[in-house]
């Protein structure tokens, strides 16, 4: 099998993740290894897993090479730009002991026995520290309050344990907790929430997982640092602004243009503009360099933005473009240089950062260091010797930094991470025994020779290291073997069980919560993982492991994602080893859209009522917020699907869910052919339908009116029938919809007829849709015309500008409509009626009778209006998924601006014409 053998052996590795205890302690603790802590710390432990487990989550492999391919190499923590999430201080700190700062981190300490310690880890320090400038930011009560919540109810005190109201770790933390250490003196807000807005770009190895969003970082950190010193730079820097506005792709020369405003405000700050795009800003000011030499300036903007030193220019960073970073570099003497800066917003997100680097001088921001006049400056610069020094910041000295380059290639950090230097990665120059030429005794495991690093192992560690050594890669490599294995080393147990193993413990039971109490610890506790593989699509599988998901909006805790190159394996795996007896294929003898209708039917509120228990499309349910719906056929199996409907109890023992099929038999037998296995896969296909209708009944108020014996006329607002609409429900479960302002049947539809709710509470505002399924639209504007030739179009004008009437309409003794009207000198009755045919549908046939007693010539009927009309057997006409046939001589299919009409001509006999319509799906 594939071990997952990667992290901290070597330098800094831990240096900046979410991993460990509590603040910084004068006593060193063993490194912490989550799923070594619960399973493998006992000493009546086997101590060959374990051991297995901390090569890899040591990172021993980063060091100690190895032929043997099953051995992976987990990436430590990417150090590029780490001083701008990390303190600077703290680094130093941190490298000096590592585990006095960061009590359990598995990060050992390099240079430990090494006599020139100090020196070492000052160098290194520094080179830290240059890799740009430590953003701050003040904790805000109310993000503070909001990333409480969070912390405690998505997922991080699964792994992290859960903290107390000022964001330290509880007293009664679970001994197996993954430990954060001390976060305050670590981290600037903006730095942690830059690693918690995408942790897997610093820590690739997907021990710490995605989880939060942008916005929820943001307050999570926070939270977790509002005891932090903030070391904010003294006084605010000033700049001469103009502000312009104008739509450009770049940046104009402002000296050209009239500005709107002008003032002196904080240096490049953009809040001045009036607007929120389409703007401009020049920056004017100045700065002292104390020390002659080169400096580098940088502008990070969104969009463009320049900068000039004493008017030439130094970085071009111009353009419409997302935030990004330019620099230049100017040889600058002793004394007060000018500093102009020029920046436009088009669209989108706004944003501009300027910094320096030169002389004594980090990597930091410039704006702080500026005045808007000469005097200004000069001002600053003799404050400036009565300021408090900075504890978090480092002194860079150059070649101090460039010692530290040397170091981290030397003493063997570069074997775990990664660093840029002046946009080349550092390469190791330190080699060390292969990993199966190790004695078992001394070295990593003794760490008090001066060239060895020191781990803290405790004695089950270095037991179970010793136990491993000779055999690194577990024995097993069958299927359930990696699955257990993955999920040991990405802390997969903390949430899930699989195969009776893992899962909450006591200590950990009250950090999982739900929206919906009611739903018990299926409604809060994340699923058990067993036959998982069998359950989900491999899709899906994948997209979840590598990204995440929250698809249970009653549960608080949500799946982290973890990264493709990390556990996407598991998804082949998990495909592969989870099975379930394959459900036949199932015929249908119903149409398509029969079927859909079915479907649709059967999960709203008049037949098993699944929409009560599950949302849909967003739209909540009445009770428990269960998985929406239309989610389903993307995340599941078919064949998990069935043996869950029919039997959700075995196939998820304890679950809520309820049957509709009971022993296998459905309790609504009258719909389809009443088996089972039909009305589940009549579901699957209504549900895998694009952009599936709203079943009946979704909704806090539902008054379905329902045809039994006799038709429902309606009369409302109804849409796709105007404002006048007249609605039919007939007893056949088929309908009609007549449009009482324009004179003509507007759409006809099958299933259940309408919901009256919206009219009949409240106020009654807006229009009410069909509630049932597989609606033909037919054509708008008149149902008859006078057409001068066979090609020439259909009148555009309305049927009252072309002298139709309304006349109203007279009932048969069951409530049947006929709808009269009149054309001029003709008068038209328009009566529809079902026809019953097999499998419990119906066909609409429509008979509309003309009498005149002038003769009307060039009279048409245009029964149908389409895409592609095609003539069919029988004297059927096929149209868009729907079949008509007009039983009067003479129809024929014609093509006018770019549409197909089926038109009938008019012939009146003795005053007298009759046309009769079919309509069938």
């Amino acid at each position: 099998m594939k071990s997952r053998f990667p992290r901290q052996t070597r330098l800094m590795l831990g240096m900046f993740g979410l991993l460990l205890i509590a603040p910084g302690s004068a006593n060193a603790a063993h490194p912490i290894v989550a799923g070594f802590e619960r399973f493998h710390s006992s000493p009546k432990a086997d101590p060959l897993p374990g051991g297995q487990l901390l090569l890899g989550e040591l990172n021993c492999t980063s060091c100690h090479a190895s032929s043997d391919p099953l051995l992976a190499k987990k990436q430590a923590p990417i150090l590029d730009g780490i001083s701008t999430r990390v303190k600077p201080a703290y680094l130093k700190r941190y490298l000096a002991d590592p585990q006095a700062e960061k009590p359990g981190t598995t990060m050992p300490h390099v240079l430990a026995n090494d006599p020139d310690k100090e020196q070492k880890v000052a160098a290194l320090a520094a080179l830290l520290a240059s890799t740009g400038p430590t953003k701050q930011l003040r904790p805000d009560l109310k993000a503070v309050i909001r990333g409480r919540d969070l912390f405690a109810k998505v997922g991080c005190a699964s792994c992290h344990g859960l903290r107390d109201i000022n964001g330290e770790p509880a007293k009664n933390t679970f001994p197996h907790a993954v430990p954060l250490g001390n976060l305050s003196g670590k981290y600037s807000i903006p730095g942690l929430t830059t690693f918690l807005n995408n942790p897997l770009a610093i820590r690739p190895s997907g021990r710490m997982p995605h989880l939060l969003k942008t916005p929820e970082a943001s307050d999570v950190a926070h939270y977790l640092l509002q005891g932090a010193k903030v070391s904010m730079p003294t006084g605010k820097g000033t700049t001469a602004y103009s502000y312009f506005e104008g739509d450009w792709n770049n940046i104009p020369d402002f000296a050209k243009l009239k500005p709107k405003a002008t003032g002196t405000g904080v240096a490049f700050d953009i809040s001045p503009a009036k607007r929120a795009g389409n703007f401009g800003l020049r920056f004017v000011g100045y700065i002292n360099i104390e020390a002659a030499g080169e400096y580098t300036l940088t502008t990070t903007s969104d969009d463009g933005s320049n900068l000039y030193v004493d008017d030439k220019l130094i970085v071009n960073n111009d353009g419409v473009h997302p935030p990004q970073s330019k620099s230049g570099s100017k040889e600058l003497i002793k004394g007060i240089h000018k500093i102009t800066v020029d920046f436009f917003q088009g669209g989108g997100g706004a944003e501009l950062d300027v910094e320096i680097e030169g002389r004594n001088l980090g990597r930091q921001p410039l704006a702080p260091l500026m005045g808007a006049t000469e005097a200004d400056v000069a001002k600053k610069a003799e404050a400036a010797k009565t300021v408090e020094k900075d504890e978090d910041a480092i002194p860079i000295d150059k070649e101090l930094v460039a010692k530290g380059k040397t170091l981290f290639a030397s003493e063997g950090c570069a074997n775990c991470h990664q660093l840029k230097f002046d946009g080349k990665l550092i390469a190791s120059t330190k080699t060390v025994t292969a990993l199966d030429k190790l004695k078992g005794a001394g070295g990593c495991l003794d760490g008090t020779a001066k060239d060895v690093p020191a781990y803290s192992l405790s004695d089950i560690q270095k037991k179970a290291l010793l136990a491993a050594l000779p055999k690194p890669v577990p024995e097993k490599t069958d299927a359930a073997s990696k699955i257990s294995q993955t999920m040991l080393t990405f802390n997969c147990y903390a949430c899930h069980v699989r195969d009776k193993v893992g899962g909450v413990i006591e200590a950990t039971n009250t950090i999982f919560q739900t929206t919906q109490p009611e739903m018990g610890d299926e409604g809060r506790v994340p699923p058990p993982l067993d036959g998982v593989g069998a359950k989900l699509n491999p899709a899906y599988v994948a997209q979840i492991l590598n990204a995440g998901a929250h698809d249970r909006p009653y549960m608080h805790t949500r799946m982290p994602g973890f990264g493709t190159p990390n556990v996407g394996h598991l998804t082949t795996i998990f495909d592969a080893t989870d099975k379930l007896p394959e459900i036949p294929p199932v015929k249908f003898a119903e149409s398509d859209t029969k079927i859909k209708a079915a479907g649709r039917q059967m999960v709203g509120a008049q037949a098993f009522g699944c929409i009560k228990c599950h949302t849909f499309a967003g739209n909540k349910a009445e009770g428990v917020q269960g998985i929406d719906m239309t989610l389903m056929t993307k995340r599941l199996k078919r064949d998990w699907f069935h043996a869950y409907c029919i039997d959700p109890q075995k196939i998820r023992p304890g679950t809520r869910m309820p049957t509709a099929w009971p022993n296998g038999v459905s309790t609504l037998p009258s719909i389809l052919d009443g088996k089972a296995s039909t009305q589940v896969e009549a579901i699957l296909t209504y549900l895998a339908s694009d952009k599936p209708a709203i079943p009946a009944g979704l909704g806090k108020k539902f008054i379905p009116l329902v045809p039994t014996t006799e038709a429902i006329i309606y009369r409302n607002f109804i849409q796709g029938a105007g404002a006048r609409g007249i609605g039919v429900g007939y007893p056949e479960k088929l309908n009609i919809a007549f449009d009482a302002n324009e004179m003509r049947l507007a759409m006809i539809w099958q299933g259940g007829f309408i919901d009256a709710a919206r009219h009949w509470t409240d106020r009654g505002v807006g229009f009410e849709g069909p509630l049932g399924d597989n609606i033909l639209p037919l054509p708008a504007g008149p149902t008859f015309a006078t057409l001068e030739r066979t090609d020439t179009a259909w009148p555009a004008k309305a049927p009252k500008e072309l002298g139709y009437k309304f006349l109203g309409y007279t009932l048969s003794p069951d409530e049947r409509p006929t709808f009269k009207y009149a054309f001029n000198d003709i008068a038209i009755t328009d009566f529809s009626n079902p026809v019953p045919q097999e499998m419990g549908t119906a066909n609409l046939k429509r008979t509309l009778t003309l009498e005149s007693a002038k003769p009307a010539e060039q009279l048409f009927f245009r029964a149908a209006v389409g895409n592609k009309i095609e003539a069919g057997e029988a004297g059927w006409f096929k149209m868009d998924g729907y079949k008509i046939k007009v039983e009067t001589p003479g129809a024929a299919i014609r093509t006018v601006n770019g549409k197909q009409e089926l038109v009938v001509p008019v012939n009146l006999k003795d005053g007298k014409a009759v046309i009769v319509v079919v309509y069938s799906w």
